[in-house]
């Protein structure tokens, strides 16, 4: 249960206040399809998750809903787990299991404290989307987001984009730390904006 609770704290998109600094697009393709991620403040996703270290390797249902600077992310599995609720808007951070509650202000805080990791929550929605954290970034040939590492040394590539409605967005996708490792299938997009 541990190992889910950490998953879903993990991949919780938590989406504090914060500025990332900008990002520059030589790329005129590019820069119109980032202007328009940009834009997406209400989405939500339904996928696959699997957590990977040296010690498991664990799968789940992933429900994640985004509105504004709030979230709501539900992991359900693996093996009739009845699953973990995170719900987050800024300055309070709430995590769900089926006997415990947590409770928090700081996001990162509260998620070093159940599991040890100092984990950039505030950048998660954006990486969902295929939004850079730094400059420094890799695009494939269809002026995508291919991969980037993060200033916390996060390692994120994007394997695969798919079309939902009017939007090109992420189908598969893995972060990797120097200990941990996550792969995202993202089955169906939603976009409320």
């Amino acid at each position: 249960m541990r190992q889910l609770l950490c998953l879903l704290i993990l991949i919780a998109g938590l989406n504090a206040c914060s500025t990332q600094p900008p990002i520059t697009t030589a790329d005129s393709e590019w820069g119109q399809h980032l202007n328009q991620l940009q834009q997406l403040k209400h989405w939500q996703l339904n996928g696959k998750i699997a957590f990977i270290n040296q010690q498991s390797r664990q799968a789940a249902n992933l429900f994640w809903r985004q509105d504004g600077e709030n979230s709501l992310l539900r992991i359900n599995g693996p093996l009739g787990l009845k699953g973990v609720e995170l719900r987050y808007q800024p300055g309070q951070v709430w995590v769900k299991t089926k006997d415990e509650e947590y409770r928090g202000e700081d996001a990162q805080q509260l998620i070093y404290r159940l599991t040890g990791w100092q984990v950039p929550v505030e950048q998660l929605p954006a990486w969902l989307l295929g939004i850079p954290s730094q400059n420094d970034y890799q695009l494939n040939t269809q002026h995508r987001l291919a991969s980037f590492t993060s200033a916390e040394q996060w390692q994120i590539s994007y394997l695969n984009y798919a079309e939902y409605g009017a939007y090109t967005l992420p189908r598969q996708m893995e972060l990797s730390s120097a200990d941990n490792r996550l792969k995202l299938n993202i089955h169906q997009w939603q976009i409320d904006d």
